[in-house]
């Protein structure tokens, strides 16, 4: 096990390492890219799931839009409703009042 660090003539280090370092070096590097290969799937793990999550999400929002579309088509009509409702019971009124009147004849006779 031999690491060398000389300062060389132009201000600069330079260190060489020997054979078992080189090895405790690679070891080192290789463990800290796993480790990063590792984060970056869970990572990737994560975005899928927030993926079709959102997929689901926007499925339903579509489904209350239509919904929603549904509804308000119905209450457009709810004065159009009231119009032909206060229509019919002015007929009913009208109705009553000419058989009264009938009948008041029916009886004169």
């Amino acid at each position: 096990m031999t690491m060398n660090v000389d300062r060389q003539d132009d201000s600069h280090w330079h260190f060489s390492l020997g054979p078992v370092e080189k090895w405790v070096v690679a070891g080192a590097l290789s463990m800290l890219i796993g480790a990063f290969g590792y984060i970056g799937s869970g990572f990737a793990t994560r975005l899928d799931e927030q993926g079709k999550t959102l997929q689901r999400l926007s499925e339903q929002q579509a489904v209350a839009n239509a919904q929603m579309l549904t509804l308000t088509t119905q209450l457009s009509d709810v004065p159009g409703l009231t119009r032909a409702m206060a229509e019919t019971k002015v007929r009913v009124d009208d109705n009553t009042r000419r058989i009264g009147d009938l009948e008041q004849l029916r009886k004169l006779r």
